[in-house]
């Protein structure tokens, strides 16, 4: 078991000035929370990310593959693998922006997003606010996050399995979906016959 700041760099997201400023005409892209529909980020072009300009004094940090964000503030603490992104891409400040070290235990990025996002790191999250009137992840509670670092190969085969589970999910909830528009016809022939003639 190692600590997430042994692993990692953790970095806050870029510091925005009030609301986050977007035009269409953005030198920069941003990444939000709503954009977080898969535990991985991935949009080589940059069409579902919102343009923005960096008003801030500070130097951007950009993502790159393979780092991970952590959703720091409000009660879900959830991490995503940024896949694709391009080049001028950076996180708000709700985020923590972190990058793996180059070392002698070699982390799978979606591995660690898998972990951050698993039940024992949520009640660990979930222990670190309460009590607090801020609902929201220090870095130092962040940083301090055991985690378990197996083999890459172990690694690699439960991101595998992960995979096919949510590829499978996929297929399930398409089937759901497929035959509810089925049983929907149905009805709309069986409740209103003649519009279905015409």
């Amino acid at each position: 078991m190692l600590k997430l700041e042994e692993m990692a760099e953790i970095r806050p997201g870029y510091p925005f000035r009030g609301k986050v400023p977007i035009t269409d005409d953005g030198e920069a892209y941003a990444v939000q929370f709503r954009h977080m529909v898969r535990d991985v980020i991935s949009d080589k072009s940059g069409a579902t990310l919102d343009r923005v300009n960096l008003t801030g004094k500070k130097k951007a940090n950009f993502l790159l593959p393979g780092d991970v964000i952590f959703m720091a503030k409000g009660t879900r603490n959830l991490a995503a693998v940024i896949q694709e992104v391009p080049e001028n891409t950076v996180c708000t400040p709700n985020f923590y922006h972190i990058r793996l070290k180059q070392g002698t235990n070699p982390l799978e990025p979606h591995f660690l997003a898998w972990q951050l996002n698993h039940s024992e790191a949520q009640r660990y999250f979930a222990s670190c606010s309460q009590g607090s009137a801020s609902t929201s992840i220090t870095k130092a509670q962040l940083g301090s996050l055991s985690l378990s670092v197996p083999s890459l190969e172990k690694q690699n085969q439960i991101v595998s399995l992960i995979q096919a589970a949510e590829q499978e999910k996929e297929i399930l909830l398409q089937l759901i979906e497929n035959r509810q528009r089925m049983i929907d016809s149905i009805g709309q022939q069986l409740l209103h016959p003649k519009q279905g003639k015409a």
